[in-house]
């Protein structure tokens, strides 16, 4: 995958991973995450319509989560980074062919591959509490392992992308 689309998939998987950590945040500052997660998915550019059309069926679900509280939240974004991770527009950009396109255990493990160090050795910040690495294994258990480093020396860090700030 070019640097260019991890850094794209990382913007949006980043938000949706942060509305799984933080989903017991009060309503009003939901909705602003829930605002700058649709933000991050439409970039004002076309290639981020095929994005759009598949997460936009979420809005009302996400919403509704987000007046009940942080178990329907978690289930709500598990539910939004599924459909985008075995969307094309996600899975297209990878140059390892997952086994199961419409699994995102397989999908993921065919990210894992592609960081690894024989292919295009990128790194996730190391596993936490929070985070994409946590948030991964959490939900859909892969069963490789993921190439982490220090968040200060990773490639694709939870401090720059799993945040309730847009990212540039």
């Amino acid at each position: 995958m070019l640097d260019a689309n991890y850094i794209e998939h990382c913007k949006v998987l980043g938000k949706i991973c942060r509305l799984w950590d933080d989903g017991g945040l009060s309503l009003d500052d939901l909705k602003l995450l829930a605002c700058r997660l649709w933000d991050q998915i439409a970039t004002g550019e076309s290639p981020s319509y095929d994005a759009c059309l598949a997460l936009n069926p979420f809005t009302a679900e996400l919403n509704g989560a987000m007046q009940i509280g942080q178990t329907d939240v978690q289930r709500t974004a598990k539910r939004l980074a599924e459909a985008y991770l075995t969307d094309s527009v996600f899975y297209g950009d990878l140059t390892t062919t997952p086994g199961d396109p419409t699994s995102a255990r397989s999908v993921l493990e065919a990210l894992q591959t592609e960081m690894g160090a024989g292919e295009d050795d990128k790194t996730f910040t190391t596993k936490a509490a929070t985070g994409l690495v946590y948030f991964f294994d959490t939900n859909w258990a892969p069963t490789g392992a993921w190439n982490t480093e220090a968040d200060e020396t990773a490639d694709y860090k939870d401090s720059v992308y799993v945040v309730t700030t847009i990212v540039a």
